[in-house]
């Protein structure tokens, strides 16, 4: 008879095992983050690493899972302080912060050559409706509260907005020179809203 699964011990062991996985992505990318490697900063056999992840893609889907969760948890904070267009630009400054780390170009590389796995494909989908959701409940409030242009509509201009973003992600993917102005201010200059009013 197979003896009970702690459950509470099962969820505790595999959130570490994908905490530590998600600093290997991050430092070495997942082509060069060996399972090997990840057992060891884990501090657990082979047999244990496989006992919850049958393999190293499923454990990418699970640091992605968890990436989601911790996005969502993030907009949450940022929504209990802010709202509309403050909102947007609070989001905006944290990725900046994100996105100026060199481990972030190094796992979202290490993600070109898998991005198309259907698990991968769908987390990678999930982050974007995440944060497009945001930015269409926040675009609505600026638009309601005037400090956001209402000569489009919320969802066509948290696109426009989510298209920045993604640029500002892709140009630090890529290395590229510093952008010319801050992707706050580009906002900003897109919804046709100067900085008054606005914490910095």
């Amino acid at each position: 008879m197979p003896r009970p699964v702690d459950r509470d011990k099962y969820d505790s062991k595999r959130s570490a095992i994908v905490r530590v996985a998600a600093g290997q992505f991050a430092e070495h990318g997942y082509r060069g983050a060996t399972t090997a490697a990840i057992c060891q900063a884990a501090g657990i056999s082979s047999g244990t690493f496989f006992h919850y992840f049958p393999t190293k893609l499923e454990l990418l889907v699970a640091v992605l899972g968890s990436d989601v969760d911790d996005l969502g948890a993030d907009l949450e904070r940022i929504e209990a302080e802010a709202s509309g267009l403050a909102a947007i630009l609070a989001y905006a400054a944290a990725l900046e912060g994100d996105i100026a780390d060199s481990s972030y170009s190094t796992f979202v590389n290490g993600l070109l050559g898998v991005a198309a796995e259907p698990s991968v494909a769908a987390m990678l989908s999930a982050e974007s409706e995440t944060v497009l959701a945001f930015l269409v409940r926040h675009v609505d409030i600026g638009q309601r509260d005037t400090s956001i242009r209402r000569d489009v509509s919320a969802p066509k201009l948290a696109a426009w907005i989510g298209w920045l973003i993604d640029g500002a992600a892709q140009s630090a993917v890529a290395g590229l020179p510093e952008r010319p102005i801050p992707l706050r201010e580009a906002i900003l200059a897109l919804t046709n809203s100067g900085p008054k009013d606005l914490k910095r």
